[in-house]
């Protein structure tokens, strides 16, 4: 009445649960994924996105200039208006690159907003204050 299984039928089941597995496993994994695409994603503030795009490569960390590479943007809400400050990425210019095709226009607006913001004077340097020979300060 009872047949025994024969090896090359339990491979078969084993094979078969297995598969019956991962593909739900890999389907809820696609659910998971399709409802985070549907999810935007938290925006980013001005600050996190000169991070997330790279800014701080040329203007340091906190944006305080690197030496030969690129100016601080401390105080730049003090020296440019918003139009000069969304032309300068847009376009680039003197030694920046233009990022007006790498960013979207909500990204740029963003950076704009939070650079204008910017009105604390950077903090002055040894190398800021050049001091003329034989001339005490």
């Amino acid at each position: 009445m009872y047949r025994r299984l024969s090896l090359t039928g339990l491979r078969c089941i084993v094979l078969f649960l297995g598969l019956f597995w991962g593909l739900t496993d890999a389907c809820r994994v696609r659910a998971q994924e399709a409802q985070q695409e549907k999810q935007p994603d938290q925006p980013l503030d001005g600050a996190a996105l000169t991070k997330q795009k790279g800014c701080v490569y040329c203007h340091g960390e906190h944006l305080e200039g690197t030496e030969g590479k690129a100016p601080s943007l401390r105080g730049v809400g003090l020296r440019r208006d918003k139009t000069f400050i969304e032309g300068q990425i847009r376009n680039g210019g003197q030694s920046m690159p233009p990022f007006g095709e790498a960013l979207t226009n909500d990204e740029i607006q963003m950076l704009v907003q939070y650079l204008s913001q910017m009105k604390e004077a950077p903090a002055k340097t040894n190398t800021d204050a050049k001091q003329r020979p034989g001339k005490k300060h």
